[in-house]
């Protein structure tokens, strides 16, 4: 077991995490446009499901590391890429959704 193994291990859980929760943040950006809104998120929480356990399996099946260490890891890269998308979400969000300050100009009634 060597160390690339477990960074590798690492950004797998990265990328399933974006994967996970970046397609729950799609999923509820186009929830207004959906027909019918409730098969809409099932469908997309089964898939995302499907692929974050599916892939997550397959990991824990292959000798790159003992199974704890993986599940360790692979959490532990779901968790790092959700405060990621978080926090860039938010200061997305902070930015464009804050008012802008106008200048008040003063002036004085003579």
């Amino acid at each position: 077991m060597s160390i690339l193994n477990l960074l590798g291990l690492f950004l797998v859980g990265l990328g399933l995490g974006y994967l996970y929760f970046g397609g729950l943040w799609f999923s509820l950006r186009r929830l207004p446009h959906w027909r019918r809104p409730f098969l809409g998120m099932g469908l997309s929480w089964l898939t995302r499901l499907t692929a974050l356990l599916g892939l997550g399996g397959l990991l824990l099946r292959s000798p790159i590391a003992p199974p704890l260490q993986t599940v360790l890891l692979l959490s532990f890269g779901v968790w790092c890429s959700r405060n990621l998308l978080i926090t860039t979400l938010i200061g997305t969000l902070g930015s464009s959704a804050a008012p802008k300050k106008q200048s008040v100009a003063l002036t004085e009634n003579a």
